[in-house]
């Protein structure tokens, strides 16, 4: 447990190094978003395609520059943006890249341009496939030629009912490539883990009959679902993008994963045999992440959504101690490892969300650091909370046999059942058959013997069966040692001398010529 709760924290420190240093034009090509321009607002009718009289309107319109570095900045406009910027071909021959759109949830995206012949192109780029076995959303990218030495001017139309806060890319086909095979490796990663924590979750449930085990479960799934949502593939590829609940379906998830959250930390409750303080208020905040809906929907609560997020991310905060609160009056370093583990995951969360709530620049750490953190926290859950029922002797998995059961009723039935039908003279006698006969488990029977007789059960049955061989040695002086052996349940003749000796402290032979064995006449 501990070297886990040491991976997680190298893998945390990673994160924000990271965070703050990854530099991913290798990755997904060169950044020109401090490049682009916004149009201003204006009381025109602005155009909706591209096309020759658009291109000339817009020649004509006033561009504000994007003042965001990493990232294109603008917020929410419900007739959608027009965008532009000039690139520049360097090299002495013509070049073939593209223009990448590093978000998905972009309905639609439209972009034109004019050449230095006055011929208009555009290219239109929303939900379609590309080889992503209907998995995954592809970003939105468009072709582009340039001659050699040539600059041109583009405008990029993005149907946008979000927050614009993504940046803007030109990369080669083969870091396109690149992409594509990156993003689907990491969802399949993701994938693997939800499948690995399924069967270790309803393992681990099935064992020890703790619900706590589900929810953790459930809460790795719904944030699985979270951010496949939004990086993935976005509902509105499947169901239409009219709906705006479903257009703005990364609300909704939020709001069940705040939910399950609170479920969990129920659960742990149960788990440590606590009582939940201020039940009502508790259950209240769990269902308060249903404000989340309202903000795509009423445009005066969008400009104080900051306040929602402080009120659900401060119940959460709030009740996560007070559920936990049993966790430090043991001292026990585990066991504050594991709070802190749980705090540090809904930080992460809570930098995230004030990404996608736009109150952040774009920036990895926060949209990445609680994705990649919480496989690592799910599997040290699973054993913290497996090494809690070991200590905890009210726990049902590890509690001792003596705490399950009379044992001296199942000591007596034990010893009434080899004296009465003396199954250990069977040389097939074991510890399953026993177990059988006394309606315990294998495990339950071996614990039993130990604590009674502090010693194993082959001891045991070999007590009794030496004990038969005494009585055969004195009563049937004709047969000899070896058959006494068989008679006594031993498989082997030298098995039986070596326990006999050990037990008696001389061999078979001996024993029957000493008279002192004999009985009295």
């Amino acid at each position: 447990m501990r070297i886990l709760f040491r991976v997680v924290s190298v893998v945390s420190l990673l994160l924000v190094v990271e965070g703050c240093l990854w530099k991913p034009e290798a990755f997904y090509g060169q950044n020109i978003s401090q490049e682009v321009e916004f149009l201003s607002p204006s009381k025109e009718n602005l155009p909706r395609s591209c096309d020759q009289t658009s291109i000339r309107a817009l020649k004509q319109m006033v561009w504000v520059p994007n003042e965001s570095p990493d990232a294109l900045r603008s917020r929410q406009k419900m007739e959608g943006q027009w965008l532009h910027f000039r690139l520049h071909n360097e090299l002495k021959i013509p070049s073939e890249f593209s223009i990448l759109i590093q978000w998905i949830n972009i309905p639609k995206a439209e972009i034109c341009s004019e050449n230095q012949k006055g011929e208009i192109g555009d290219t239109y780029s929303g939900y379609t496939w590309e080889t992503w076995l209907g998995l995954l959303s592809p970003f939105p990218h468009f072709k582009v030629s340039l001659a050699a030495d040539e600059t041109r001017d583009f405008y990029l139309y993005l149907d946008s009912k979000e927050t614009i806060n993504f940046p803007i890319r030109t990369i080669s086909s083969s870091s396109y490539r690149f992409v594509v095979l990156f993003r689907f490796l990491t969802f399949l990663f993701f994938l693997m883990m939800a499948v690995v924590s399924f069967g270790w979750a309803i393992s681990e449930f099935i064992k020890s009959k703790e619900i706590v085990y589900l929810s953790i479960l459930a809460h790795y799934l719904l944030f699985f679902l979270l951010v496949y949502s939004v990086h993935g593939k976005e509902l509105a590829s499947i169901f239409g993008n009219e709906n705006n609940l479903i257009r703005h379906s990364y609300y909704l998830f939020l709001s069940i994963n705040h939910l399950v959250f609170f479920l969990y930390l129920y659960s742990f409750v149960i788990f440590t045999n606590e009582t939940l303080e201020y039940p009502k208020l508790f259950w209240m905040f769990a269902f308060s992440g249903f404000l989340y809906l309202v903000v795509p929907f009423v445009p005066r609560v969008y400009e104080y959504r900051i306040f929602i997020l402080l009120l659900i991310f401060g119940s959460a905060g709030y009740f996560l101690r007070n559920t936990h609160l049993s966790l430090f009056t043991n001292q026990n370093k585990e066991e504050r490892k594991y709070f802190f583990s749980w705090a540090l995951f809904l930080f992460l969360v809570f930098l995230k969300t004030l990404f996608h709530f736009d109150f952040y620049p774009y920036q990895p750490f926060f949209i990445y650091g609680s994705v990649f953190y919480l496989p690592f926290l799910t599997a040290g859950s699973f054993l913290f909370l497996r090494n809690y029922e070991k200590r905890d002797g009210t726990k049902t998995r590890f509690r001792s046999i003596s705490n399950k059961i009379n044992t001296v009723e199942y000591r007596t039935k034990l010893e009434s059942l080899l004296e009465s039908e003396k199954l250990y003279l069977n040389q097939n006698c074991n510890e399953e058959m026993i177990a059988n006969r006394l309606g315990l488990t294998y495990h339950q029977l071996s614990e039993l013997v130990n604590v009674e007789y502090h010693f194993n059960f082959p001891t045991l049955l070999n007590i009794y069966r030496i004990k038969e061989a005494k009585r055969l040695l004195v009563e049937e002086p004709e047969s000899n040692v070896a058959e006494v052996g068989k008679k006594a349940g031993f498989g082997s003749r030298s098995a039986f001398y070596l326990e006999f000796k050990k037990q008696s402290g001389i061999n078979p032979n001996q024993f029957r010529k000493s008279p002192s064995h004999h009985p009295n006449p």
